[in-house]
């Protein structure tokens, strides 16, 4: 926690941030994430679609609401993604 708060760029987020983990870790942020950026990541769109439905994907938008924060896990590669809007 304390690598994530001292030494890593923070985000701005519409509702409070939030830093996924994933193998024990935690992921590296890559930013913001649309339906249209989020396409080449199935595991990130799993978890998002399983949380909010198919609908919802495809209003996701990058640049504005609803919007999504992609992670990639250091251990295995996964990619995590959430979603936030307000």
């Amino acid at each position: 926690m304390r690598a994530v708060a001292e030494r890593t760029p923070g985000f701005s987020a519409w509702q409070q941030a939030r830093w996924l983990t994933h193998c024990g870790d935690a992921a590296v942020f890559l930013g913001r994430a649309g339906a249209r950026e989020l396409r080449s990541h199935p595991d990130a769109l799993e978890s998002l679609a399983a949380e909010f439905g198919e609908d919802f994907l495809a209003v996701l938008d990058a640049d504005d609401q609803p919007t999504a924060y992609l992670f990639r896990c250091r251990g295995c590669a996964r990619h995590l993604a959430y979603a936030d809007f307000t």
